[in-house]
């Protein structure tokens, strides 16, 4: 059980109200480090949601720092029925005429028994145990054992063990419609031909014997007047970036044709505007004075978020040098500073930027991606995404600390985390040893007014007895 105290039962003072406001006192510089340690937890999760922003931005630069990743290109076949086609940036823009002879057709072995087509059941194990063999006899390469046991001497086992067994090729279970519909087709995986040698003993059934119902064939094609060859349907080696499924044979000839995807680059361009505008907002915010309401923002006055700013900026400003296309700037393909947020965000033109794009394709891209591979160089001498991919490195690459030379390439933001977090830890610790002290000051105040108390309650009793031995009634002065 707690200590009950009774203030000022003696004295008349109320003492728990005096220790109180003693304490509030005593208090005051703990209460200014609450305070202190209040501002820099709120700055400290401002800059929390500044770095995530910062990394995207750095992250989708970096995802269009390169001819590779920043161009985009279309491609189109005129019938879409004889072949479909896939484009990377690698591809050159211009038309290709493709004529499909035949497509590529995969050998199909089809089991049958030396009585009859097929097989009554596929489930029943009436088959033998031993192996069956398979021979690619095009590709050569060793031959591939598959097991058959009483755990899978039936016609769905023995499709199972084929298709678990790495060969290439496939199994699968047909029915006919017969009295016996059940069999074994086996079909390549590719244009080789295979050979299917069972070797089974015990079983009902003898061994199923497998007879080739279509012969395996390349693809055959004419890509611009060439004949060309494959073993598969699909061709992603004959024109540079390009990859075609082909369909159908053709009738005639059809078009293949590559151009820019101006409309995918513009939108990664759109991306990087919002990217930026999204830190440079949080930073507005954050960094706020108005003079009717004398109210500041979070970081207001901070000297590293205000590095961030300016380091953004200059790219925004900076040309890059050693372009030779038209465009040297962000601001001649319709990016500029929006002059009505005070030059914070950025804007986009698109029809500046679409007239871009159509004049001189690749200067646009050489402005995003120019020496993007290259190290060593000066800033001003990359394009803008590697330029940006390059500044939010220098501003949240991970904090490591300091060797002992002193050289480190910890992040300025990442930096500043890092310090008010030692700060908060600091003050945390001062906040509980000063709570310590605090605790064991009250104590004492509580036991000196309790011993006062204690005090005047005795000399009170003793003159009262003192009284009443002389006769004096302490009921009309005990009130005095």
């Amino acid at each position: 059980m707690g200590n009950i105290t009774f203030s000022g039962l003696a004295t008349g003072l109320d003492t728990d109200s005096i220790v109180t406001k003693l304490m509030a006192v005593e208090r005051a510089p703990e209460n200014i480090l609450n305070s202190k340690k209040t501002k820099l937890q709120n700055q400290l999760a401002e800059y929390n949601k500044l770095t995530p922003l910062l990394k995207s931005l750095g992250s989708l630069m970096a995802g269009m720092n390169t001819p590779a990743t920043f161009i985009a290109k279309t491609a189109s076949v005129a019938d879409a029925t004889i072949a479909s086609v896939t484009v990377s940036s690698a591809a050159q823009i211009g038309s290709h005429t493709l004529n499909v002879i035949s497509l590529a057709r995969s050998q199909t072995l089809v089991s049958d028994s030396s009585t009859q087509t097929g097989y009554a059941s596929a489930t029943d194990q009436n088959f033998g145990t031993g192996t069956i063999t398979i021979r690619d006899t095009t590709g050569g390469g060793a031959d591939v054992p598959v097991t058959i046991d009483a755990t899978n001497n039936s016609l769905q086992g023995i499709a199972a063990a084929i298709n678990a067994s790495g060969a290439n090729v496939t199994a699968s279970i047909i029915n006919d419609g017969s009295s016996a519909p059940y069999r074994l087709a086996i079909s390549g995986k590719d244009t080789n031909t295979y050979a299917l040698t069972a070797a089974l003993t015990g079983g009902t059934y003898d061994n199923p014997i497998f007879n080739e119902k279509m012969a395996a064939s390349q693809a055959v094609f004419q890509l611009d007047g060439v004949d060309m060859t494959r073993t598969t349907n699909t061709v992603s080696d004959a024109i540079t970036g390009l990859s075609l499924t082909l369909l159908k044979k053709s009738v005639s000839e059809t078009t293949i044709a590559i151009g820019n995807d101006t409309a995918a680059i513009t939108a990664k361009i759109n991306s990087f505007v919002s990217s930026y505008n999204s830190v440079m907002e949080l930073i507005k915010q954050d960094t706020a004075y108005d003079s009717s309401t004398k109210k500041a923002g979070l970081l207001f006055g901070d000297s590293t978020v205000n590095s961030v700013k300016a380091m953004l900026r200059s790219v925004l400003t900076t040309e890059v040098a050693g372009l030779s296309g038209n465009f040297k700037a962000l601001s001649q393909i319709g990016i500029n500073s929006d002059k009505t947020d005070h030059y914070d965000t950025i804007t986009l033109d698109s029809t500046v930027l679409n007239k871009a794009l159509s004049d001189d394709f690749n200067g646009v891209v050489a402005l995003f991606t120019q020496n993007s591979e290259t190290n060593g160089l000066e800033m001003n001498q990359y394009g803008i995404a590697e330029q940006f991919k390059r500044q939010v490195d220098t501003l949240t690459h991970y904090y490591s600390g300091y060797s002992e030379t002193g050289a480190n390439n910890n992040g300025i933001v990442s930096t500043r985390i890092k310090g008010l977090n030692d700060t908060i830890a600091n003050i945390t610790k001062q906040v509980d040893d000063f709570e310590v002290r605090m605790t064991s000051l009250e104590a004492s105040m509580r036991a000196r007014y309790a011993a006062m108390e204690q005090l005047v309650s005795n000399l009170t009793a003793r003159g009262n007895q003192l009284l009443a031995a002389l006769g004096v009634d302490t009921s009309s002065t005990s009130s005095s």
